[in-house]
């Protein structure tokens, strides 16, 4: 099983730390792995911003209030982390397309979690990858503030929809990028399918 498979695997479990411990060794070993690097600030971000959701509300666990409070407890270290991972990563790959994009969108909910530098903006990575002709299917969604979720003409959107899932770049994202890809660019492959789902197109 290689890495990437059994982090997704400690994900499906719920095992978060574990991950996060995991990822930080393959780092270790690996230093020019953007992948890992991809990777753990994901996992970073979605336990710190929604790591107690996945405890709180799952009353058939009788540990989820105890898993809840650890978590909590974490924050701090957390966000140490997040910090210490964003500043090395991005020393590395500030030229690299895909790291910028990538991580341009997984920090966007709260960018000051990782670079707490005044004048610091994520949307700077992500227009960088775009101008980099990196995921340049989706430049007008980051020039439009997210125009997948405005209402547009109903043709306009199945053209956009197909290119959007025969896209081999995309696809590829999605086979390779686990949790992060299906975050970063799985919402445009689900609005996609969801068009031509109510359009009634089987293209």
């Amino acid at each position: 099983m290689n890495w990437k498979k059994q982090v997704t695997h400690l994900e499906q479990e719920g095992s978060f730390d574990i991950a996060i411990f995991f990822l930080q060794k393959i780092i270790a070993e690996n230093f020019n792995n953007v992948d890992a690097y991809i990777f753990l600030l994901y996992r970073l971000m979605d336990t710190l911003i929604e790591g107690t959701c996945y405890w709180s509300n799952i009353s058939k666990d009788p540990l989820h209030v105890i898993k809840n409070e650890y978590y909590e407890s974490k924050h701090d270290d957390y966000v140490k982390l997040a910090r210490k991972y964003f500043a090395e990563s991005y020393a590395k790959y500030s030229h690299n397309s895909e790291y910028l994009f990538y991580v341009g969108v997984i920090i966007a909910p709260d960018p000051y979690i990782f670079n707490p530098k005044k004048g610091f903006d994520h949307m700077d990575m992500i227009h960088a990858a775009l101008a980099l002709n990196y995921n340049t299917i989706l430049k007008d969604e980051f020039t439009s503030l997210n125009a997948y979720l405005t209402p547009h003409d109903q043709a306009d959107d199945i053209v956009y929809s197909r290119k959007i899932l025969n896209d081999p770049s995309i696809q590829e994202q999605l086979a390779t990028k686990g949790a992060a890809g299906e975050y970063v660019v799985g919402r445009y492959v689900t609005w996609a399918k969801k068009v031509l789902e109510e359009a009634g197109d089987n293209e």
